[in-house]
């Protein structure tokens, strides 16, 4: 289990045990996900000096054990930080992470410089280690007018209009069946919120997402803001076999509806997942006119959100509705019928 150990700087008239609650609400509202910070009660072995500086709490970070050094000491220098990481981090063999009130650009960017993670509750978060990097995170007096949807909330979306999980309505619980991290999920559930579309509270530690609407009235509510979720188009040569993703494209949207199948079937990939699908299936691009069939890089995972052979009908419809072929933009209508609203 991967352990991580933070220190917490605190002012002289804020006492140890006032840490563990702006602390632990920071980071639940910036991960979007349960963190508990609490006393530590039985204390490791650090040098002297250091147990004279710091007293210590013990938190969770998505199942990962955390020790939080405090100190009501503010005035630590970044080099003397970096020194006091450096020397507890060979001790417990673990993620070590500054904690402070406040940092000024100064002091951020010098321990930036020298990879010192760091936290400062409702500003910064910079943890290189675990690929997190919230600089200067403020909220806006004003909701964000977005033209679309992010990739993560329509995928949240669908999720929601398909019916695929009903009772999943925290970060954690969607992000596990959608392949997005907690974060996202929970910044998917910002933009719905932005959007008119879904209102958010928290329940005990979990933030719950309910929608305004439901059914074919939450989707015509949200038409205007769907995108495509094909990022790019890759002509691949005949490698001899089958390419074990879903059916999309037009062929997907023939094989729904009565349309004509195209000369080439398109077949759909997280973008994400694009350079290991090429080393594990052995792709090969070429020109289109060589090319035996496409693979359509996805902006969200096309097979979370279908059991079906081909990709799901709402991410046809927001690729295909007011395709400038008539004959195409039709058959993308006709999809809206078999959804089960």
């Amino acid at each position: 289990m991967l352990v991580c150990i933070m220190t917490l700087a605190i002012s002289h008239d804020m006492s140890a045990e006032s840490v563990a609650g702006p602390l632990q609400r920071y980071l639940e509202d910036t991960l979007h996900e349960p963190v508990s910070v609490v006393a530590l009660e039985r204390a490791p072995s650090l040098p002297s000096f250091l147990s004279r500086m710091y007293s210590l709490h013990e938190g969770h970070i998505a199942e990962r054990r955390c020790i939080f050094l405090a100190t009501a000491d503010n005035t630590t220098t970044p080099s003397a930080v970096a020194k006091h990481v450096a020397l507890v981090r060979p001790l417990v063999d673990a993620i070590v992470v500054f904690v402070a009130p406040w940092l000024s650009a100064h002091n951020r960017s010098r321990l930036i410089r020298q990879r010192v993670p760091f936290v400062a509750p409702g500003k910064h978060l910079y943890i290189p280690d675990l690929a997190m990097d919230l600089r200067e995170r403020f909220r806006s007096t004003e909701p964000r007018r977005a033209t679309g949807l992010s990739p993560a909330a329509q995928a949240v979306l669908f999720h929601r209009l398909l019916r695929l999980d009903e009772a999943a309505t925290t970060p954690s619980l969607i992000a596990t069946q959608l392949r997005y991290s907690t974060m996202s999920i929970g910044r998917a559930f910002d933009d719905l919120v932005s959007a008119g579309l879904a209102q958010t509270e928290r329940r005990g530690k979990e933030r719950h997402i309910q929608f305004e609407a439901e059914g074919r009235q939450l989707f015509d509510a949200s038409h205007d803001r769907l995108r495509s979720p094909v990022r790019a188009e890759k002509f691949i040569r005949d490698a001899g076999i089958s390419p074990p993703f879903k059916l999309a494209g037009e062929g997907a949207l023939a094989h729904l509806t009565e349309l004509s199948p195209p000369p080439l079937k398109a077949f759909a990939v997280p973008a994400s997942d694009w350079k290991v699908a090429v080393r594990t299936c052995g792709l090969v691009e070429t020109e289109r006119d060589r090319a035996s069939y496409i693979v359509e890089t996805w902006s969200y995972a096309p097979d979370a959100l279908s059991a079906a052979p081909t990709v799901d009908p709402l991410s046809l419809y927001a690729q295909f509705h007011g395709h400038r072929d008539e004959r195409v933009s039709m058959a993308a209508d006709r999809l809206l019928d078999g959804v089960p609203w």
